[in-house]
């Protein structure tokens, strides 16, 4: 079996819809896929339905983004039985307003400093929720002949023009996340500053996401150990966009013997078993 963690859909930044990304996962060969949008789970009810048809397995879960000491930290998260705890369809919800106000405010930021032209339609017209990979296809879009590299910069941590996502700091989040009763899984842990990341871990994470397509040589097996260190579980996951930036699905999969410690955890019924 073939299954894959961290995937993006238009309910986020990711390219394309959900039905198209349950095709590409079933074109794939992908048995079973997480659909994980940057805080909001308005997709993930119409991917476990169209999985269903196709025959996709589809887990629910969300991409919460926090904080810590400067340092970006996304948290993928999961939930007992597959089934969304209400409360975060009321946050989803609120992100979406507070992200759209926070976008809007950083393209004219990014308007004024570059003096570019942004077509802000393209943007906001069917977003549902706007993060800085929306900007960054926008700018890509309203600027053919940008160097991407360019406008990447513009959206970066360190632009001028940068506003952050969330205020809330990783600690909270696991704090969030555990009254929910989240399984909570650490995302893309090679792209987080190394002096901080025992520190992160310590905050209280189920599993770290150590098989990842931008993982340096030797970093899985460092994150393999770090996991034995603390108890946690690993996962695996492309975090397929669609875009440039980011690996194609099916680029960094679990075994469903690598799965069932995962599936244990969330008590996944038979649904889930391998088939």
């Amino acid at each position: 079996m073939k299954i894959d963690l961290h995937n993006h859909s238009k309910y986020s930044d990711g390219i394309l819809t959900v039905k198209e990304l349950i095709n590409l996962a079933h074109d794939k060969k992908i048995d079973i896929m997480g659909l994980t949008d940057h805080d909001s789970v308005f997709g993930v009810d119409e991917a476990y339905s169209y999985g269903k048809k196709i025959g996709v397995k589809v887990l629910k879960g969300m991409e919460l983004s926090t904080f810590h000491k400067g340092q970006t930290v996304h948290i993928v998260c999961y939930f007992k039985n597959n089934i969304i705890p209400k409360e975060l369809y009321d946050f989803s919800q609120n992100i979406i307003d507070t992200r759209l106000q926070r976008a809007h405010r950083m393209i004219d930021n990014i308007k004024d400093y570059y003096k570019i032209n942004i077509d802000e339609d393209f943007l906001f017209k069917d977003a549902c929720i706007v993060t800085r990979g929306n900007m960054y296809q926008c700018i890509i879009h309203s600027n053919p002949a940008i160097d991407h590299s360019y406008a990447q910069q513009m959206i970066s941590d360190n632009s001028p023009c940068y506003i952050p996502a969330s205020k809330m700091t990783t600690e909270d989040g696991i704090k969030f996340l555990n009254s929910i009763g989240a399984f909570k899984i650490l995302a893309h842990p090679t792209l987080i500053k190394r002096e901080l990341l025992s520190e992160i871990l310590d905050l209280g994470f189920d599993a770290i996401e150590a098989r990842y397509p931008k993982n340096n040589d030797g970093e899985e097996e460092f994150f393999r150990a770090e996991a034995q260190k603390r108890g946690m579980l690993i996962s695996a996951g492309s975090d397929y966009h669609g875009d440039d930036k980011h690996a194609m699905i099916g680029s960094s999969t679990l075994s469903y013997e690598e799965f069932v410690p995962i599936k244990n955890r969330l008590g996944l019924g038979d649904e889930f078993n391998e088939d």
